[in-house]
């Protein structure tokens, strides 16, 4: 960049970087995998994760992408000199492309839930009849197809324009709107009669239920929900001012996370135990069993229209940080202008979108190693591809990137954070590649 972007204020900056993180991962995800893991028992291992080593890596991100000014590919360019570090960066570009792609179609459904919402309402329909339902529209291949290309199309309308005037300014409004909605449900949910069995399961941990399953699927989630090792976080971090403190930064949306994903389990759960549904229900209770909550609640169809506009809210705002690291990318490497750039990356993600969505299609032959598109590129993200791109960001930091480098970043030429200091360079050197070694060692078999 000739001249620097930056965001353009400390709470522009903050929501952005928030929407990035408050997404599907915290609504969608993190409610269902809580119900497989044993509630709180994966909450406590998860919010360990996310502070030990989503923040540090997260930090990471920051220094890379303010010390360069560039995108994923372009910063490890610039600060190795063309060295095979370069790799990072395509990684983490791949990653966001193949999450957008199978993420469009998840956030389409939830266009699908408003109309829904608006035009029929929840209340009164049989349990059956809205599992049928979901089954039939997944099943149409195009009705979740149009949904996911209208929500590649909105995503697309805001990056066209820029930092400061589409991102910048979309979350300075949607990510309050987003907070109002979801406590407003939270204090909803404490009238609910199942609202003490809710508390037990996500405040009282059963250790028992702790398996390496569990702590697997916590640093996933952390990841995800973080949005890291995708290049998100390098690119918005080329946007930060020098003046912001990246260690405030980081832990200030990292505990925005770890709060929103909460909020968002105590919002979800009472009805459930309310009125006597699985919290093990798994990646459908969003989607398939919550509405039969809703079906069943006083104000069920006002209950449920805002669930479903606070899943769209949450997803528009994570699918933005998505699409401009690769937009960045193609605009620095390539030399593209912005909105040819957002035409060329939508045209390729709406490809992906529709395959994925037709994958999952009962009886589809859009498969890959036997699963379909949609659930092979969930997996190969969330397993791999994160944890690896993370690893490999730490162990850069950590151990290649000049030590003085990473300092000026972390401190801002200030003596207030050394000890602070300290400490995040011991995970990122040591702690961080240390576990996350072992987790993907755990994936393939190895250990």
């Amino acid at each position: 960049m000739d001249k620097k972007v930056t965001f353009g204020s400390k709470f522009g900056t903050l929501a952005v970087v928030a929407g990035s993180v408050i997404g599907l991962g915290n609504i969608w995800r993190f409610p269902y995998l809580a119900g497989n893991n044993g509630g709180s028992a994966f909450i406590i291992i998860y919010i360990l994760c996310s502070l030990t080593i989503a923040i540090p890596i997260m930090m990471s991100e920051f220094v890379i992408g303010r010390q360069t000014g560039r995108n994923a590919f372009g910063a490890f360019d610039i600060l190795t000199k063309g060295k095979r570090w370069t790799i990072v960066g395509i990684l983490g570009i791949l990653t966001s492309f193949f999450i957008y792609g199978f993420y469009s179609v998840v956030a389409g459904w939830s266009i699908s839930f408003i109309q829904t919402g608006i035009t029929e309402g929840f209340v009164g329909k049989d349990p059956t009849e809205i599992q049928n339902n979901f089954t039939n529209y997944i099943n149409t291949g195009w009705k979740p197809t149009v949904a996911a290309l209208v929500f590649v199309f909105f995503t697309a309308m805001i990056v066209i324009g820029g930092v400061q005037k589409g991102i910048e300014r979309m979350n300075k409004v949607l990510m309050p709107v987003l907070a109002f909605i979801i406590i407003g449900l939270f204090v909803y949910s404490t009238s609910l009669e199942g609202f003490g069995k809710a508390m037990n399961f996500l405040l009282k941990p059963d250790f028992s239920k702790i398996t390496i399953n569990t702590m697997l699927s916590a640093i996933g989630q952390s990841f995800f929900s973080m949005s890291l090792g995708m290049g998100c976080m390098i690119t918005y971090g080329a946007y930060v001012k020098d003046k912001t403190s990246i260690p405030k930064l980081a832990i200030t949306i990292g505990l925005a996370d770890l709060t929103i994903a909460t909020l968002a389990g105590f919002a979800i759960f009472p009805g459930v135990f309310t009125f006597g549904i699985e919290p093990t229900s798994g990646p459908t209770l969003v989607f398939e069993t919550l509405p039969m909550v809703f079906s069943m609640m006083p104000a069920g169809n006002i209950f449920g229209l805002f669930f479903f506009i606070l899943v769209f809210i949450a997803a528009i705002t994570s699918s933005v940080s998505m699409l401009e690291p690769i937009c960045l990318f193609i605009i620095q490497e390539l030399k593209v202008k912005r909105a040819m750039a957002v035409l060329i990356i939508s045209l390729f993600v709406a490809t992906l979108a529709v395959l994925c969505a037709f994958s999952q299609v009962e009886g589809s032959t859009i498969k890959v190693m036997g699963s379909s598109l949609f659930d092979f590129l969930n997996s190969l993200t969330d397993r791999f591809m994160l944890p690896a791109g993370g690893f490999l960001i730490v162990l850069f930091v950590g151990w290649f990137m000049k030590k003085d480098l990473v300092r000026g970043q972390i401190t801002n030429g200030s003596t207030s954070f050394n000890r602070g200091y300290g400490i995040y360079y011991f995970i990122v050197r040591y702690f961080a590649p240390v576990i996350l070694s072992v987790f993907l060692l755990n994936l393939s078999g190895v250990i």
